[in-house]
Parts: structure tokens; sequence; C-alpha cells
């Protein structure tokens, strides 16, 4: 795919989503996506529109779709569900917050059936052909430290989905992290401070009233969405904690206590067997990990900055 979504008029690209024939593709993995959604089409063009797409059909990976729950909710409701392959696994959502919607579908896809990869639920950014992993649980701050990180020159992998590569029974391959870059999901009030820090980025629609608080998504950088076929060996692992007020706290995590809170973290590990052991015990043997507790965005920086430049 050479052509990108800025290159598609607004006719072809809507024509293209209502009769199925709509393809976009994030790094390895190409869907196909099929609406009729005003609020996803207009989401789309706001931080897809630099990435490879297809408005003619084509091979695909994997079969989305954002439709009218329907045909009473459609019209009174007026709420949408995300299905793939045709099944619904969420519940309705409100037809206005279509993009975020799609975006945790999409999320959900690849976390559930991906299975060449161990998949983490963690962000992944890297510099100087050194990933970083921050791998934490919901409400830690990771996505909003993941975008600061990534407005200050780090390269995007993903805010959502750390995929590790390695070694199967079939194929004799080195360790290393997959790139997977799509808009970073902010929350609440992170998304005014990432705002006010970096008025140059772009954000997509806010959805509001969701079970999340309001959220929206930022554009992942031109360079990250470019480089999405390349790889980067794992560094480090940071257990990261935004702490209102907190002194910058950084302490060393063992090999044994990273690999058990990284199993918590994990969508498929128990599916993977052995090659999910083995590939999880070079991870940990690999990357060394570090709790980073923080208050301020500056500090949390210097930070990484400064384990990265201790890894030889």
């Amino acid at each position: 795919m050479q052509l990108r979504l800025s290159d598609v008029s607004d006719l072809a690209f809507a024509q293209s989503l209502e009769n199925g024939q709509f393809r976009l593709r994030v790094g390895e993995i190409t869907i196909r996506l099929e609406t009729r959604s005003e609020a996803l089409r207009a989401g789309l063009r706001q931080v897809y529109s630099h990435y490879p797409v297809s408005v003619s059909g084509g091979f695909y990976d994997f079969d989305l779709g954002v439709h009218p729950a329907s045909l009473l909710r459609r019209w009174f409701r007026r709420n949408v569900v995300f299905s793939l392959s045709g099944q619904a696994p969420f519940l309705p959502m409100a037809a206005a917050n279509a993009h975020a919607l799609f975006e945790w579908g999409f999320n959900w896809t690849i976390g559930s059936s991906i299975h060449q990869y161990l998949v983490l639920h963690s962000a992944v950014v890297e510099k100087n052909d050194k990933a970083v992993m921050l791998a934490a649980a919901s409400g830690s701050g990771k996505s909003t430290l993941t975008a600061e990180l990534v407005l200050n020159g780090w390269r995007l992998f993903s805010d959502e989905l750390g995929l590790v590569g390695g070694t199967t029974n079939d194929e004799i391959q080195p360790l290393h992290l997959m790139p997977f870059p799509r808009p970073v999901s902010l929350k609440n009030q992170s998304i005014d401070l990432i705002k006010q820090r970096h008025p140059e980025a772009c954000f997509g629609p806010s959805a509001f009233d969701t079970q999340k608080g309001t959220v929206a998504h930022m554009r992942a950088p031109d360079d990250s969405v470019a480089r999405a076929l390349e790889p980067a060996p794992p560094t480090l692992i940071i257990f990261p904690k935004w702490t209102a007020g907190a002194p910058l706290r950084v302490q060393p995590v063992g090999a044994g206590d990273a690999a058990m809170r990284l199993i918590n973290q994990s969508f498929n590990y128990s599916v993977l067997g052995s090659i999910g052991f083995n590939r999880l015990a070079d991870l940990v043997s690999a990357a060394p990990a570090w709790e980073l507790e923080y208050s301020f965005f500056d500090d949390a920086l210097e930070a990484f900055d400064d384990l990265l430049a201790d890894i030889d």
C-alpha cells in the first residue's frame, strides 16, 4: 500500500467504508473496516491521515466494523457496536463515541488474536535502537507518560500493546519488540495536560461519558508510522507510577518479580505455553526492570535518559 489516507478524497473514503473496500495497515497488520459512522470517519481523518490505506479492497488480517446496534437504536438511542468478523464482543456505545469504540475494539482484536507474539498490556517507546517497555495497570499514568516521551523525541511503538517476538518451535529469531504505532489514548485531565505542554500535538475527537470518563486519542508521529516495520531489542522494563507530590523514586526490580508482574499484564501468556514462558524469561533476562515513581514529567524524562545511558 503506497496510498495514504490524506491522498484519498472524502467521497472515495466514505464510499470505501460503506461498501467494505477500505483497508488500513498498521505495521504488519491490515484490517478491513466497514462503517457508515460519520463520527468514526472524521476521527480516522484526524489521526490516521498518514497511514497506508486502500479504498479498492485487497487482503486483510481482520474484519472490523462499527454499525448501529439495531434499527431502533440507530434512530432513537443513537448507539453503535463494534464487531470482529460479524461478532459483537462489547456493549453498544453512543454513536458520537464511535472513534473511541473503534480504538478499544482494535486493541482487543490484537490482544486476543496475535499469538505469534507474547502480547503484554504495556507501552513501548524506542530511542537509539533501544526499546523500553512501560508496564503498568490502568490508572498509573502509563499512556500520559508515553505521550510525553513521544513528544520529546522517542519513537512510538505502542501505548497499549507490547508485542514480544522471538524464537518459536519453527524458527529461531532474536528477541525483539515489534512496533504497532497507533494513536495514544489519553483520559480526563491528561488530555488538557498534554495539550497545554505540547500545543503542536494533534488529537482526534473527544469521547464523553465513557466508562473511563472523557477519552481522546493523540495522533502518532509521522516517523513512528513510517518505521512501523522496524523492530528493536528490549533494553529496559519500567513500571511507572504517577503520584501527586511524590519525589522521584527509581528502584530496581528483580527478574522474578518483573516476570510475575508482566504475566499479570499479559493477554496470551497462558495460550502460548512453553513459548510464552521462554520468551518472558528471555525478556526479563535481557532487559533490567525498574520501578519509577514521579510527580513531574521533567524528572521522569531525565530518569529515562539516565537509565538508557547506563545500558551498553
